[in-house]
């Protein structure tokens, strides 16, 4: 059974960009992206039939330069804080959003859908549910910038006083790029409205190196859905280049996952910043491995482009304390010993498993953190992976006390925005602790994906890479204290 567990870890590649990177669209996946467009015209329809009117925020002298308001919420005091923070990083110029928010102007032009896509919590999109843990860079709104976007929209978007405009943001700390990594050859997304694809990155380091961050460079940003990058170590690499050499064109097909065993070391979807692993630690690269970019291109967002997108890491020769991702899956799932079946035409579909910390399995696989068996973990950063069917999935601490703890709770499952959740406070995992996953699935006829253009029937389904298989895989980034 151990022997299959390094391809399967490849399954992690594809869903698992950090917490900064989760913009989702709408309810299910394949059929956000039409939805999108339409409310993108609708926008466009309203912005020319109000051209000029704007009544709602003019003065009596109807110049709209914001003087003689009545006093209540407006742009600059009050609403543009919270759409630069939640909205703007990907709703801007030459981004995938398919409408810009930065000015008041752009607001104003679809401020008609703006309440219904904040109402519905479509917009802005955060996957986990709330009250499960405390991630970085949640992008939900509290219920007070909801409760303040939703009445200044109701009084017209008033301008107010530039004067009272937020101040900018702190900038970050500058990220230490100590290799830049390209695609090989540029690409043109050929397949519609997705096109899944993999590119062998040179890596050319003679030495054991540890990633200790990421930064991905899009080249032509409107097309990148979201990225993942994964390191192949030496022993896989001839299987790697196999597969590449064999699918013509600059890199190869890889929906689900990239086809060879890997370890997931990071991604990003639009609105993503440079991402840091915790003082200390970082994920080993060993001398001979290869490394994976796995883009997820949306060729309904912008007209396909020659793309060569690629990665800056930060490096170190040596950690205090390695990081390395724990599977959280019941081996018998892939290996058909235990059939993960989704019966055709059944809407409520539920699995789950659990895996105990101290099997043999995690024993193997921490001894790369120089701990031993029975020793606590810290877990750092958290993720699911299903296919289109997904309806909801959770990952829970068992503690040997008898209590548990709520890891990751996914209560509406978007197979277009999956993500690795980096925790504010990691989750310390002792000796006893046994960790659940559970998914749901929805394969009735009414929630079958958009598949070449046309919406299947039902069939019955189980594990697997393709598009129409599924899958249920948790996943926890852990080191030693």
């Amino acid at each position: 059974m151990f022997s299959t567990a390094p391809r399967l870890w490849a399954a992690y590649y594809r869903p698992m960009p950090d917490a900064s990177s989760l913009e989702p669209p709408a309810a299910h996946p394949a059929r956000a992206l039409p939805l999108v467009a339409a409310l993108a015209l609708l926008s466009l329809a309203c912005a020319s039939d109000d051209a000029g009117t704007d009544e709602a925020t003019t003065d009596g002298d109807g110049d709209g330069d914001g003087e003689g308001e009545a006093a209540g919420l407006s742009y600059w005091a009050d609403a543009k804080a919270v759409i630069d923070a939640k909205c703007v990083s990907c709703h801007r110029p030459d981004d995938i959003a398919p409408f810009s928010l930065t000015t008041l102007e752009e607001v104003r032009a679809v401020a008609a859908i703006l309440p219904a896509a904040l109402g519905s919590g479509s917009m802005p999109p955060w996957s986990p549910s709330p009250g499960c843990q405390d991630f970085e860079h949640d992008r939900s709104l509290s219920e007070a910038e909801l409760a303040l976007l939703l009445e200044w929209l109701a009084d017209g978007a008033p301008e107010g006083d530039p004067a009272d405009a937020p101040p900018d943001p702190e900038p970050g700390q500058p990220f230490a790029e100590d290799a830049v990594l390209v695609m090989p050859e540029a690409y043109t997304p050929t397949q519609e409205p997705d096109d899944y694809r993999c590119f062998v990155l040179p890596w050319d380091e003679d030495e054991e190196r540890f990633v200790t961050g990421y930064q991905f460079r899009p080249d032509q940003r409107e097309l990148a859905h979201h990225v993942t990058i994964s390191a192949v170590a030496p022993a896989s690499v001839a299987e790697l280049e196999a597969m590449d050499a064999a699918d013509p064109g600059p890199g190869y097909t890889c929906f689900g996952d990239i086809g060879v065993p890997g370890r997931a070391l990071g991604g990003w979807v639009p609105g993503s910043l440079a991402t840091t692993f915790p003082e200390g630690t970082g994920m080993r690269i060993s001398p001979g491995s290869k490394l994976v970019l796995q883009m997820h291109y949306n060729t309904s967002s912008a007209t396909p482009t020659a793309d060569r997108s690629g990665m800056a890491l930060s490096l170190a020769e040596s950690v205090e304390r390695p990081l390395t991702t724990l599977p959280i899956l019941d081996f018998g799932w892939p290996t058909g010993t235990t059939p993960m079946t989704i019966p055709a035409g059944e809407s409520k579909v539920t699995h789950a498993a659990t895996i105990s910390l101290d099997s043999p399995l995690v024993g193997m696989l921490i001894q790369e953190l120089g701990a031993e068996p029975g020793e606590p973990l810290l877990v750092h950063q958290v993720g699911m992976h299903m296919h289109y069917l997904g309806v909801s999935g959770q990952l829970r601490v068992l503690h040997a006390d008898g209590t548990e703890t709520c890891a990751l709770d996914i209560g509406a499952w978007d197979f277009n925005w999956q993500g690795r959740y980096v925790l504010r406070e990691p989750l310390e995992l002792g000796p006893g602790d046994t960790v659940e996953i559970t998914c749901s699935w929805d394969n009735s006829a009414a929630n079958q994906p958009i598949i070449d253009g046309a919406i299947g029937e039902p069939i019955e389904v189980g594990w697997g890479d393709g598009t129409q298989d599924e899958m249920c895989l948790g996943s926890m980034v852990v080191s030693r204290p």
